[in-house]
This record gives structure tokens, sequence and C-alpha cells, in this order.
């Protein structure tokens, strides 16, 4: 009797997951080093028709379906197999909880028990799952990044708290720094910037599974709530500012919109809830101004950037707009600590003159009057 076993070490948190989705099981084909193994059409065994393996690929098929079916104990037929099966057992369990994407995600311990031998014998498997069935279920298949980055903004939207994706052509990115961007873009359909704990399974390959966590400042009712108010808002400026006029005419009503319709204090916290901290509780701070006026902007057709650098070394955000054709920076909490309600036009040289620090490349080139420009 040999015992082999195959033990991965990972730190995720046992958490249930509200994303949903199944799993399309593909015709079983031999994979390569890192490649993601197809799902055999066998399934596991039952009573009547046992699990019989008479080759590597269809013992590494056999318990990837088990790990699919969250089977935790099941024993497989050996029947005339072709080539060494105790290294082939070895090598599938390291297989299956280190390179196959649902394996590296749900599997923390495999052990497979021989008896017998290569011509009649049998294997006795057994997982222990770091995830529940419900999880393994729950989880996504989507093709490319393109796919994934979808289906984020659709759980960002609905302040999901949860999401697990198994991409096909992954491609290497930072999904906690794409939800925190995602969210400063479009505080008109994201009510708050969640905290991100992003997970993926396995390190390389080309199909990998991301796990996403999302904590929220509040609950999902409380967020559609302030989430429809400051609609509500955003469809007043959009209305306010229209699309008549040349884009700094633009520019300037929606500047003049945000200065005096509002009393701020301002605020030194970064908010988790950009827009309703602004426009509804009345804290100006550089982010809530940045990215209420990037959302703005464009529904009222201005090309429109958010800048994220410093200002006398203390973190600060204002914006790059496109005003006929020739760019400028817009910083509304600066206006707002001047007590300025009108559109200020300013360049890189003012900016730098006045402490402000940024990668400057990263964004189109700015004019160098003598002196700023105002509505």
């Amino acid at each position: 009797m040999k015992r082999f076993a195959a033990l991965t070490v990972l730190t995720a948190l046992l958490v249930s997951l509200s994303a949903c989705g199944q799993w399309v099981k593909d015709e079983y084909l031999s994979v390569g080093t890192h490649q993601e193994q197809p799902l055999p059409t066998q399934q596991t065994e039952s009573a009547d028709e046992p699990v019989v393996v008479g080759n590597r690929n269809e013992l590494r098929g056999a318990v990837l379906s088990c790990i699919r079916n969250w089977t935790e104990r099941s024993t497989l037929t050996v029947r005339g197999y072709d080539g060494d099966i105790n290294a082939d057992l070895q090598e599938t369990l390291r297989y299956v909880t280190a390179e196959d994407p649902i394996g590296a995600f749900a599997v923390d311990y495999a052990d497979a028990e021989l008896s017998g031998d290569a011509k009649s014998g049998t294997i006795e498997l057994s997982l222990v799952f770091r995830r529940s069935e419900k999880e393994i279920n729950a989880i996504i298949t989507v093709n490319g990044s393109e796919a994934a980055e979808l289906r984020v903004q659709r759980a960002l939207a609905a302040s999901e708290t949860a999401l697990t994706l198994r991409i096909r052509d992954y491609q290497d990115t930072d999904y906690e720094q794409y939800v925190r961007r995602y969210c400063i873009e479009h505080p008109d359909q994201v009510a708050a910037i969640p905290q991100t704990d992003a997970q993926v399974y396995p390190d390389t390959g080309e199909t990998r599974i991301l796990e996403l966590h999302f904590t929220y400042p509040a609950g999902r009712d409380v967020l559609r709530t302030y989430q429809s108010e400051t609609d509500t808002i955003f469809t007043s400026a959009a209305n306010y500012v229209g699309k008549k006029g040349t884009e700094q005419e633009r520019a300037a009503r929606l500047v003049r919109f945000l200065t005096t319709r509002f009393a701020y204090t301002v605020s030194d916290e970064m908010p988790t809830m950009p827009a309703y901290s602004l426009l509804c509780e009345g804290k100006a701070n550089s982010l809530s101004f940045a990215s209420v006026f990037y959302a703005e902007c464009s529904l009222v057709g201005v090309e429109c950037y958010w800048v994220e650098g410093t200002r006398g070394g203390t973190e600060h955000m204002w914006n790059l707009v496109c005003l006929d054709g020739v760019y400028y920076y817009v910083d509304l909490m600066r206006s707002v600590e001047r007590g300025e309600k009108e559109l200020t036009l300013l360049t890189a040289g003012e900016l730098l003159a006045e402490g402000y620090e940024w990668q400057q490349e990263d964004f189109p080139a700015n004019p160098e009057p003598s002196e700023s420009t105002e509505e």
C-alpha cells in the first residue's frame, strides 16, 4: 500500500461569495505545464458505475472532476493502466493543488491511497477543501481582462461584497488599483470606494481564479440611498451645464454650479464616498472635487483627467481638462480654499511654483502662458 500527498498552504479566509455562475463541462484534453486541465466527460463514481482510470490523462481528469463536484472522498478503479501509476498519481496530486486554477483556489490538501497494482487496483482519494461547494459553484467564467473588468464594474455598482472569476487568457492586473480608479472615475455609478482585497490562483497560468472581497463604509441599502441622492444632483448639474457653448463655457458653468450651490467645510480625511461626502454632506476634499468634476465633465462632453500627486508634501488630487484643443489644470479644492467661484485655469509651471508634484509625463502637455486664464 502506498500513500501520496500534496499540500498547499494559502492564507485566504473562508467567506461566502455572493456572485453567481456555473461551470461548462469541456471535452477532456491533455494539457501542458501551467495550462488549466479541461474537465472530463466522465463523472465521479456512483454505486452502479465506478470511475475507471487507465492512463495519466484519465487519472488527472477523474481527480479534477471530484474537485469540481466537491467530492471529498472517492474510489477510483485502476484497470490496465498505461504508464507509471505511482509517478502519475504523485504528479496529479501536485498538479491539482498547485497548478489547476480551481484546485489551487479550493483544495487545501489532497491524499491518495493505492491498493493493488496497475493491472487491477483501486485508489482511495481524499480531498480537504478550504472552500464550500457553494463557493466553487459561484465562480463566474469570463474570457479576457475586458470581460473581467465588466464583471467587476457590475459588482461595484451593486455594492457586492465579493466576486470570484475564472479568467481565461489572464493578463496581470492590479485589481485593487483598478477598483479604486474605477470608483474615482464613476462616482455617479458607484456610491463608495471599497477597501479591496484581491487574490489570484495559481500564481502563473493562462487561466486563473481571481477572488475579490469588498469592504464598504456602509451597508448596501444605505449605499443605494446615498447613490440615489447623488444621482439627483449629478442630473441637475448636467442639465444646468448642458452641451451648448464652447468647452470652456461648459466647464465654467460646471465650476459655478459646484462652487456656488453648496456650502463646504474643508476635510483633510480622504473620503470613501466622494460624491456623497461632497454633494450631500458638504465636506470639501481634493479627491471628492477631482472625482465629481471628472464625472460631470464626462456627462457634458468635456475631456477630463484626474491627477494624483502631492501639494506641499501632502496627498492631493486635481484635474486636467481639454478646452477647445488646449489643456489646462483645474483644482477646485484650491478654488474653494481661496474663495474663488469661477473657473480658474492653471499651468504646470504655476502648480509647480505652489508646491505641486505629480508625474507630468503621464498627461498631455500643458501650455505655459505668462499668467493663468479665468473665465
